[in-house]
C-alpha cells in the first residue's frame, strides 16, 4: 500500500527528473528511434513531426524545457512526453526517466541493432595495433582505401561469439567499445560511441563524419590536410550535448565545424542529421556538395567513382 511519503518521494522525483533531463535530448532520442522526424529550427523553437505529416506540429521550447503539439492542443513536461509517446502511466514514465544513461541506452539500442550490432556473448580475444590481415586489407583495397589512410586510428579486432571467430578493422570508441568494419560485418562491440581523433598538427577545423570509412576516405582525398575528426558511427550518437561540446570548442579555437553527412541513398538519417547540427552548432557548414551534387551517398561513393573521373573538390 503506497504511503503519503512514497507520494512526496515520487512528486520530488517528477520534479528531480523535469528539471534535469533535457527535454529536446529526449525528442532527438525519439527521432533516432523512428517515432518522430526532426523539421529544423525556427527561431527559438525547435520542431518534430510524424512521418506523415507534411509540417511538424510539435515545438520544443528548450529553454523552457518544455513541448507543444500544435495540431493536437496538448503538451507538458518530459513526462508527459514519455506518457503520450511511449504508451506509460505517470508512475511508469518517472521509472523510465529515473536513470538518465539508461534512457539513452534503450533509446539506441534499436538504432544500433539496425546498424549491425546485436547482443550476443561478445568477448574480444585480441586488438592488435596495425591492420594486417590479408581479407582486411582486400577489404580496404575494395573501397578505394589503402592501409595509409587508417593508420595510427584503426586497430585489428578479433572477437569471438559463442563459437564463432570474427575480425574487423575496429575504431576504438569513446564507450571502450569498437566500431568495427569488414566485408562481411558491420557493428559495434561492446557499445556503440563517438570515435576522435586529432589529425596531424595545429587542426584547422572540426569534421564530423557518419561514420569510419567516410573519414579514411578524407583521409585518402587529402592526406595533408589538419584537423579534428570526429566519427559519430551511427547519427543516433548525434545528441543535444555532444552538439553542445562541438560548439563549445569550436568557439575557443575559433575554427569551423564541418560536416560529411550521408545524401540519403535509402533514408533521410544524414539530411537529418546535417540539418540538427547546424541548428545546434554555430560555426557549423553543410560539406557534402562534392559528393551530393553528384548524386553519390558518401564520401567513399566520391572516392571509388573518382578513380575513373576526375571531379573539382569544393572543400
Amino acid at each position: 500500500m503506497k504511503t503519503q511519503n512514497d507520494y512526496a518521494a515520487l512528486i520530488a522525483e517528477a520534479a528531480r527528473l523535469k528539471s534535469e533531463i533535457p527535454l529536446l535530448d529526449y525528442f532527438f532520442k525519439l527521432e533516432s528511434m523512428g517515432t518522430l522526424r526532426y523539421d529544423g529550427k525556427k527561431g527559438k523553437e525547435y520542431f518534430f513531426g510524424f512521418e506523415h505529416q507534411k509540417t511538424g506540429s510539435i515545438s520544443i521550447k528548450d529553454k523552457d524545457n518544455l513541448w507543444y503539439d500544435h495540431a493536437l492542443g496538448e503538451g507538458g513536461d518530459i513526462i508527459k512526453a514519455v506518457q503520450k509517446f511511449e504508451n506509460k502511466t505517470f508512475v511508469e514514465a518517472i521509472k523510465r526517466l529515473s536513470n538518465n544513461s539508461d534512457i539513452i541506452a534503450d533509446g539506441y539500442q534499436a538504432f544500433y541493432k539496425k546498424n549491425g550490432e546485436t547482443e550476443y556473448n561478445i568477448e574480444i580475444k585480441k586488438v592488435l595495433d596495425k591492420v594486417q590481415h590479408p581479407a582486411l586489407i582486400s577489404y580496404l583495397q575494395s573501397r578505394g582505401l589503402e592501409l595509409k589512410d587508417v593508420a595510427g586510428v584503426a586497430k585489428e579486432v578479433h572477437w569471438s561469439n559463442g563459437d564463432d571467430k570474427f575480425f574487423a578493422i575496429g575504431f576504438l570508441n569513446a564507450n571502450n567499445g569498437y566500431a568495427v568494419r569488414s566485408k562481411v560485418y558491420k557493428g559495434n562491440l561492446n557499445g556503440g560511441g563517438i570515435s576522435t581523433y586529432t589529425i596531424r598538427n595545429n587542426p584547422q577545423s572540426i569534421k564530423v563524419f557518419e561514420g569510419s570509412m567516410d573519414f579514411a576516405s578524407y583521409r585518402h582525398l587529402f592526406p595533408d590536410e589538419s584537423y579534428f575528426a570526429i566519427l559519430l558511427n551511427g547519427t543516433g550518437n548525434l545528441t543535444k550535448v555532444l552538439c553542445e561540446k562541438i560548439n563549445s570548442k569550436s568557439i575557443e579555437k575559433s575554427i569551423p565545424v564541418h560536416l560529411y553527412f550521408d545524401n540519403g541513398r535509402d533514408g533521410v538519417g544524414g539530411k537529418h542529421a546535417t540539418k540538427k547540427a547546424t541548428d545546434l552548432i554555430a560555426n557549423a557548414v553543410d560539406k557534402s556538395s562534392f559528393y551530393a551534387e553528384k548524386g553519390l551517398n558518401d564520401i567513399n561513393d566520391f572516392l571509388v567513382d573518382q578513380q575513373t573521373a576526375n571531379y573539382n573538390i569544393k572543400r
